[in-house]
């Protein structure tokens, strides 16, 4: 993208008339008509000094430093295309406004994009339309070029109606049908005064479903924008439905049987004496090519669902686009969920590429409708990143967050996001009032529930990475959830939307969008089952890794459990880190971490691993056990890779101690078979032994492994006796092989007593 021009430019979009129905007739020619209209457009805007910052669909973005020239570019490019020899006839609309956009590294936001972007698209193929402010701008314009008052428009997303201009010029198409606005189609879509940021692709996607399928509902949980995207939809088809798009939102109702006189208000359809309502609904439809929004149905689901169904069976030409938190499940119906807006990664993403992200473009745009002095910066941008990343770019959470830099800056609205039901609550007196704050939101869908899904539904809460099945019937099992049941109220959670399958990998997991975890863990600790859900939880985890544990020596055959434990790894440390926290659950913290130590070895989560380790360590200073020695034993090898040579001695020393303190006997041996082994392969080699005495030993022969003795501790003690005579390796030697050998996986031997070893 070339440099951007700064302060007050004219931007321009072009979009091709009917591209739709010119790919479906010209096939695989399409695409050299596209690469045509790109080149003659770009070659014309070049000349007159714009800038290309983006190419969309069929069409393409330019700015302009002068309207003049944007103006006389836009002539000159329709000039281009009506010469140029079309196997097809191809007309390109444009559209122009001049202001003062927040531009970034990535382009331009903010509403002045907008507005040139709806001009455009109330434009038809062949046509530039541009605005009040750029007809005053473009002065001195050649005299055979003149610009038409086509007076005031209402163009969707924009808060007040736009004076639109008309250019006339030689060679070019004077006379078209009424503008594609707002006022110029039957419908009774609700006036949007805030812009609508994103969703492209969703857009383009319902688009198609409507051209061959009666009905598409939009599903997703309260906040995600279902409402706004299907006002969106609507108006792109406005061309589409010319006699009518009607919109009935059923929010608002809370009876059954007023579904119907809705729907009939809605349309303008009035009651007949002797005449059901339904039969006069469907009389008036019948015949018309007709799109219905219907929104909100989830409360009203059967009697909304029965009455889409009759429509759609008695009226061929309707459509229907219906929103819901879960699908109407009738015939013809096609199923979209609503995605939450994409978002950075706060660690990874540049200040300058975060306007690529339709989150970040929604909230700086709510937050200059805020407070006109707001941008991003650079002390700024990683905070606007956490918030949308924390928010999972759910539309709702991201403009109740932005609203609050009138009062806040950025980062103190991100350090507080952890009490983001009392932080995000809406100022607004006209909003429905479940979308005023984000827990009326949630409540709404909450409401809805059975008792079955309300208890899963906050059980879930404690699963901070997501759960498999397993894992979520093992912990969400018990009054008044049978466990059989478990699978098919998570199929229902999914359907409702408050709750996420994710099926690509070969094992499902289920996970709540964070705010919805939020959400749900309150309402488990309101409930009083918080401490049973978590030990059962805890439970769990202590019994998946006591299973693993032994796979760890296995070598290339231990890569399935370690892919599990890494996926069940944030899971794990909550589970670590409520057993520190809560009295009386450290013996479980300890054993869960003593079956952890391998893991965060082998994938390289030495200080964290560490750390945990430690702490348990010191929760349960005192007890003389295995499980501590082993303990100490996994604390003394992670210390020892990350080089902290003097703290792993005294680590695995008393790991030794433990051990003598159970069975002096068990040690002498193994210790001394220990110091006679040889190391063929790595040359001779340093064993550092507790007292910091340094032997020296010879070769040993390959492959053989450590030993060990006693019954059930082979070997932890083989790793235990390793580590504390660990190596102190000469330039030439590589730790980790010298650990490979160290660990060597075991196979049958006896010591020097003729006991079986390992």
């Amino acid at each position: 993208m070339a440099n951007l021009a700064t302060g007050t430019v004219t931007l321009v979009f072009t979009d091709i008339e009917g591209s739709t129905r010119l790919l479906r007739e010209l096939g695989g020619r399409y695409e050299q008509v596209l690469e045509d209209q790109r080149r003659l457009i770009r070659a014309a805007f070049g000349a007159r000094n714009g800038s290309e910052v983006d190419t969309a669909g069929d069409g393409l973005f330019y700015a302009f430093p002068r309207a003049r020239e944007a103006l006389l570019a836009a002539v000159e490019g329709q000039q281009a295309l009506g010469r140029h020899d079309w196997p097809l006839p191809v007309r390109v609309r444009m559209g122009l406004h001049t202001g003062e956009p927040m531009s970034s590294a990535t382009g331009f936001v903010g509403l002045d994009v907008h507005r040139a972007s709806r001009i455009c698209a109330a434009a038809h193929g062949g046509q530039i339309l541009v605005s009040q402010t750029t007809r005053d701008l473009a002065s001195d314009l050649p005299g055979e070029i003149v610009v038409l008052d086509l007076g005031e428009h209402t163009l969707k997303d924009l808060p007040a109606p736009e004076h639109l201009f008309q250019v006339l010029a030689p060679d070019l198409l004077r006379e078209f049908p009424p503008l594609r606005s707002l006022d110029s189609r039957p419908n009774n879509l609700p006036r949007q005064l805030t812009t609508f940021v994103g969703r492209e692709r969703e857009i383009g996607d319902a688009k198609r479903i409507l051209a061959s399928a009666p009905l598409l509902t939009l599903t997703g949980p309260g906040g995600v924008g279902k409402t706004r995207l299907a006002i969106e939809i609507a108006g792109e088809l406005l061309d589409e439905f010319d006699e009518g798009i009607w919109f009935v939102d059923l929010g608002v109702l809370t009876d059954p049987d007023f579904v119907v006189p809705a729907i009939a208000s809605a349309i303008g359809v009035m009651p007949a004496p002797g005449q059901p309502i339904l039969e006069r609904v469907i009389d008036h439809l019948r015949g018309r090519r007709v799109l219905m929004v219907f929104d909100n149905c989830e409360h009203l689901l059967d009697p909304t669902a029965r009455t889409v169904d009759t429509l759609l069976r008695s009226c061929r030409l309707l459509r229907v686009v219906a929103t819901s938190r879960e699908g109407l499940a009738i015939a013809g119906e096609t199923v979209r969920p609503v995605p939450s807006l994409s978002v950075p990664d706060p660690e990874t993403a540049a200040p300058d590429e975060l306007s690529q992200y339709e989150s970040i473009r929604l909230f700086l745009e709510r937050a200059m409708a805020a407070s006109s002095e707001f941008r991003i910066t650079d002390r700024n941008a990683a905070a606007i990143a956490q918030i949308c990343r924390r928010l999972d770019g759910v539309p709702l959470a991201l403009e109740l967050a932005a609203a609050r830099v009138r009062a806040l800056p950025v980062e103190q609205i991100a350090a507080r996001l952890d009490d983001r039901f009392r932080l995000l609550t809406g100022s607004s007196r006209i909003s429905v009032p479940r979308h005023q704050t984000l827990r009326q939101t949630i409540d709404w869908s909450h409401d809805l529930l059975g008792e079955d899904e309300r208890a899963v539904f906050r059980r879930l809460a404690v699963f901070v990475g997501g759960a498999s099945l397993e894992a979520a019937e093992a912990v969400c099992a018990g009054p008044p959830v049978d466990p059989d049941t478990v699978l098919d109220v998570l199929s229902r959670l999914v359907d409702k939307s408050l709750l996420v399958a994710d099926t690509e990998e070969n094992e499902a997991r289920y996970r709540q969008l964070e705010t919805v975890r939020q959400y749900a863990r309150d309402r488990l600790v309101e409930s009083g089952e918080a401490r049973d859900t978590l030990s059962r939880q805890r439970d769990w985890y202590v019994a998946m890794v006591a299973q693993a544990e032994p796979e760890f020596f296995r070598g290339v055959e231990s890569g399935a459990s370690l892919g599990r434990l890494d996926r069940e790894h944030d899971n794990l440390r909550a589970v670590l880190q409520w057993s520190l926290d809560e009295p009386g659950q450290e013996r479980q913290g300890l054993q869960l971490a003593a079956g952890l130590w391998r893991f965060w070895e082998i994938h390289g989560h030495l200080s964290e691993g560490r750390a945990w380790l430690e702490h348990f360590l010191n929760v349960t200073e005192g007890e003389v056990s295995a499980l501590r020695a082993d303990v100490y034993t996994g604390a003394g090898i992670l210390a020892f890779m990350l080089g902290d040579q003097a703290a792993a001695s005294v680590l695995h020393e008393r790991s030794l101690e433990l051990h003598r303190g159970r069975d002096p006997g068990q040690i002498a041996e193994p210790a001394a078979d220990l110091q006679a082994l040889q190391v063929e392969a790595l040359g001779p080699i340093e064993l550092i032994g507790s007292s910091g005495h340094v032997t020296e030993v010879g070769q040993r022969p390959r492959n053989t492994p450590l030993v060990a003795d006693g019954p059930g501790d082979g070997q932890g003690l083989v790793q235990e006796l390793c580590g504390l005579f660990g190596f102190a390796l000469t330039p030439e030697h590589d730790s980790q092989a010298v650990e490979r050998e160290c660990l060597a996986p075991a196979v049958p031997r006896r010591s020097k007593r003729g006991d079986p070893l390992l």
